[in-house]
Order: structure tokens, then sequence, then C-alpha cells
């Protein structure tokens, strides 16, 4: 077994994904409490969604433009009823306030291109009010290595899955605050 995944964040709590991430079956951590993340049932619609790639991830195939149009659809699905505006922030003039406007980004590193790879994918969520507060954003992290030819797939079912989780959490939120 080439590759191995461990995953890192702020919550408490794990919660196994399965098999279908990566081969070893990472571990991603999710959270019951969400007091810290109850400014996220105010969000109306989202301003900034995007997947930022540094290090040798484009030599590897991991397109910045593809995770981020893939990120898109599969929040746009994931969370329904949600518009998705298709700026990197809030604009000065906007009618809405900032805590009713969401962000959705996740940055992926990797190393190496030969043989094996490693990735790192950290994301980050929630509401521009939350962005002030410490301990107010949602956020995830996957840590991983693998074959050079399986480590492109093995961050875009991270990638995904990091927003199907986003989502489950994001309804949970607003479905305690009464919102629809």
């Amino acid at each position: 077994m080439w590759e191995r995944a461990s995953v890192m964040g702020r919550f408490s709590v794990l919660l196994l994904l399965g098999a279908g991430l990566v081969a070893s079956m990472p571990v991603l951590a999710a959270s019951t409490d969400a007091v810290p993340l109850a400014d996220m049932r105010h969000i109306k619609k989202f301003v900034a969604v995007e997947v930022q790639t540094q290090g040798t991830a484009e030599k590897l195939g991991i397109s910045a433009a593809e995770l981020t149009d893939v990120t898109r659809v599969t929040l746009l699905n994931k969370v329904p009823g949600i518009a998705l505006e298709g700026s990197s922030g809030p604009s000065p003039d906007a009618s809405e306030r900032p805590n009713q406007l969401g962000f959705f980004t996740c940055e992926v590193w990797t190393v190496g291109e030969q043989y094996i790879a490693a990735y790192h994918v950290d994301c980050n969520a929630g509401s521009y009010t939350a962005q002030k507060t410490p301990g107010g954003l949602w956020n995830q992290a996957i840590l991983g290595y693998g074959p050079r030819d399986e480590v492109s797939d093995a961050v875009r079912k991270g990638v995904r899955a990091m927003v199907e989780l986003f989502a489950t959490t994001f309804a949970g939120v607003r479905a305690e605050g009464g919102v629809r």
C-alpha cells in the first residue's frame, strides 16, 4: 500500500469517511458543536469559492482552475438554495451585510514530481464576519502521499469530500438556526 493519508482539523470528534477517498481510509475531523459556526446560518450567497495550488501541483496534473470548477459545482449541488457569485470577495456596494456573504477556499500544496509525491489540502469556509473571529471558521485539512500517478486523483477526491463535509455542516447549522 503506497498511499497514506491523515487529516488534521480544529475539531476533536473524528469521523471516518471511507475507503473511497484514498487507499488508506483517511480520517477527517468533524464537530458536532456548531456554536463557533453560528454565523453560517445567515449566509445568503457565496462570493468567494476557489482552490489555489502551490508547489509541484501543476506538474502532477493538478489544475487550480479545474479544482475550482469542481468545488463550485459540488457546492451548488450540495447546498441548494444558496447562490454562488463568481467574485473573489464582497463588493463595496453590495446590499448584503458581510455576515450574509460566505466563502469556501482551499489551498493544495504538493511536493515531489518523480516517484512519490506528498500533498496537503487545507480548506476554510464561513461568513466574512467569521474571518475576524478566532475559532469561527470551518477548517479541515488532508495530508497524504502516494505514487505520482495517483496523487492528482486523491487530491480531487479529497477536495470533493471536503466540500461534501462542509455542505453537511452548513446544512446542519442552518437547520438548527431555523433557516431554510
